[in-house]
C-alpha cells in the first residue's frame, strides 16, 4: 500500500470517527436540553457527559492532527 493510500485510509477513519463521536454528541442533545432549569445538579450523570465529551474532542483532535500531518507531508501550508 503506498504512502498515499495510507494518508487516505487515515483520513477516512478519522474522519468516520469524528462524525461518529458527534452523532452520540448529538443523540444526547435532546436529554441534556430536557433538564429542567431547576433540576439538583447532583442527580445529572456528569459521568456519561464527560465521557461523551471527551470522545468527541479526542476524536476531533485525531482528525486535525492527520489533516495537519497530511498537509506537512504534501507540502500544503495552513491558510
Amino acid at each position: 500500500m503506498s504512502d498515499e493510500s495510507n494518508a487516505l485510509m487515515a483520513l477516512k477513519n478519522a474522519w468516520t470517527g469524528a462524525v461518529s463521536a458527534a452523532d452520540v454528541l448529538r443523540e444526547m442533545a435532546p436529554s441534556v436540553q430536557a433538564v429542567s432549569d431547576d433540576a439538583d445538579l447532583a442527580t445529572l450523570d456528569f459521568e456519561a457527559y464527560h465521557r461523551v465529551a471527551l470522545a468527541h474532542a479526542n476524536a476531533a483532535a485525531a482528525l486535525r492532527g492527520v489533516i495537519e500531518q497530511i498537509r506537512r507531508k504534501y507540502g500544503q501550508t495552513a491558510a
